[in-house]
């Protein structure tokens, strides 16, 4: 049997996944992160993209993250996020609805273009974790 961490998401309203994992890999600030057992320990910023959390079952669950921090240390990850949803819970359909909104917006007067960007690139990740999962 493969080693283990302790994964978990967390978010305000509460935990996402808690559990055993073989293998996570993780959308960070500056690019795809991954994680196994013995990872040295990491704290760093979380980018807007898709997870991937290997289970010992054999089975892996996947999750689009918006942000927030992962803390790795002492055999466990912990993802802290204002905003996480599962793969199964995310609609190709409301990604391309979320996309059209934020190519009307993109060049109106007056809207806050950083905030329009990270609409935009948490769009496009849901359409791509949507088509990955269906």
């Amino acid at each position: 049997m493969a080693e283990t961490f302790h994964c978990s998401i967390v978010t305000p309203t509460g935990p996402l996944f808690d559990g055993d994992a073989i293998y996570a890999s993780f959308p960070a600030w500056d690019g795809q992160y991954g994680m196994m057992v013995g990872k040295s320990p990491l704290l760093t910023r979380l980018g807007t993209g898709s997870l991937r959390i290997d289970t010992p079952e054999g089975t892996s669950r996947w999750f689009l993250l918006d942000g927030g921090f992962a803390q790795a240390d002492k055999g466990q990850l912990v993802l802290l996020t204002d905003s996480a949803m599962a793969a199964e819970d995310v609609s190709y359909e409301q990604a391309e609805a979320e996309l059209a909104d934020v190519a009307d917006r993109v060049s109106k007067p007056g809207e806050n273009q950083e905030q329009v960007c990270r609409d935009q690139a948490r769009a496009y990740a849901k359409r791509s974790l949507a088509r990955s999962s269906s």
